[in-house]
């Protein structure tokens, strides 16, 4: 009950907000976050975007738009001489409140589950114009997702580690994603479970001690490689699991390394993420 009242206590606040801002369109806008300006193209207003990080790299038109640098340290006199009518961030109060007193409107969007990111993209509909082209996104996305959700199989789910950060070469400093992340939703939905569902911070780390009791049946590691090296480096990565050899995921071989960008970024292409997830499970049944 409690996260219900907290989602629509984020609803409401998209909602209010993103109508104070949509009385007048803004025309020159600049994106802190890789799924915004995801976002922004998926909804027709690539036009619009006069500036993003060195970590929006998709769609490909994004390469001819200038860099502000990086999300946590942008370079704030750049922003400042593109005059955007608006910023498009993550939830940052101290970097909101920076861009704020520098004279720039700013306008929040949360992403950090599959609810989150889908009122996220309605409300940047309304802002930036296309209610309707984002209406279509969010209900595609939503198609793709309960497809998935209702042609998963497995009375019995297989249990997953979601592995989102290590030390390269080893076991050392295990990063996992917990049960309220966009992950963990979209690898339920495909028929698995999170081995750490039980856990509330979103990411965590994680000892080799208490991974050996969950034992989980699968293990799922997303780590973004040049597509150049991932031939080289992805039978390392799986070989690096080897001294947990009594987790059931290494015995059975079941770990899969997921080394694009996009697993990573929780934006529109969360439906790509789960029709793969799915079609692991799916394998893994047969």
């Amino acid at each position: 009950m409690k996260h219900r009242i907290l989602n629509l206590t984020l609803f409401f606040a998209i909602l209010l907000t993103s109508q104070l801002f949509s009385k007048e369109a803004p025309k020159r806008i600049i994106s802190l976050a890789p799924n915004i300006t995801e976002i922004i193209y998926k909804i027709d207003a690539g036009d619009l975007l006069i500036g993003r990080t060195d970590y929006c790299l998709f769609p490909k038109a994004v390469e001819s738009v200038k860099t502000v640098g990086g999300y946590l340290n942008p370079d704030f006199e750049k922003m400042v001489a593109l005059k955007p009518d608006i910023v498009f961030l993550l939830p940052n109060g101290d970097l909101e409140r920076k861009l704020n007193r520098l004279g720039l409107k700013t306008f929040t969007l949360p992403d950090e589950t599959i609810e989150e990111i889908l009122m996220s993209t309605e409300a940047l509909g309304r802002v930036l114009g296309r209610p309707g082209k984002a209406g279509v996104l969010v209900q595609g996305i939503q198609d793709t997702l309960d497809w998935v959700k209702n042609n998963s199989t497995g009375r019995y789910p297989m249990s997953a580690l979601l592995v989102v950060g290590r030390e390269a070469g080893s076991l050392k400093s295990i990063y996992a994603a917990g049960q309220e992340t966009y992950l963990s939703e979209l690898l339920e939905l495909a028929g698995g479970q999170n081995v750490y569902d039980d856990v509330t911070p979103r990411y965590f780390d994680v000892s080799k001690e208490d991974l050996i009791r969950r034992n989980p049946d699968t293990i799922l590691e997303f780590r973004i490689i040049d597509p150049k090296k991932a031939h080289a480096e992805v039978p390392q990565l799986i070989e690096d699991w080897q001294t947990l050899s009594t987790l059931k995921a290494v015995r059975y071989e079941n770990i899969h390394i997921f080394t694009e960008r996009y697993f990573i970024i929780p934006g529109p292409r969360i439906a790509q993420i789960a029709m793969v997830l799915f079609d692991v499970f799916q394998q893994a049944a047969e």
